[in-house]
């Protein structure tokens, strides 16, 4: 991530961010056999509401647990605060 440019990290992270809402938004609608959209505003909550604080926070984690992936981050990030 230190490699990567600030816009660049940016992007990259959002785009993780939007793939765990739309996984999220697929798993839950698939279980409750209907469009279950609740976990997936719970992870645009925590994310969108206040992206600086968000970036903050991300990249906290990025830089204490850099042996691990920014995917694996990101999902362990949102799985604590919006659940499976």
């Amino acid at each position: 991530m230190d490699k990567m440019p600030v816009r660049e990290r940016a992007a990259y992270v959002m785009g993780i961010v939007e793939g765990l809402a739309y996984a999220r938004f697929r798993k839950d609608t698939l279980a409750a056999g209907e469009k279950d959209e609740a976990g997936m505003k719970c992870i645009y909550d925590w994310f969108y509401k206040d992206t600086t604080a968000s970036f903050d926070r991300i990249e906290a984690t990025f830089r204490q647990y850099a042996e691990h992936f920014p995917s694996t981050l990101l999902a362990a990030m949102i799985k604590k605060e919006c659940g499976e």
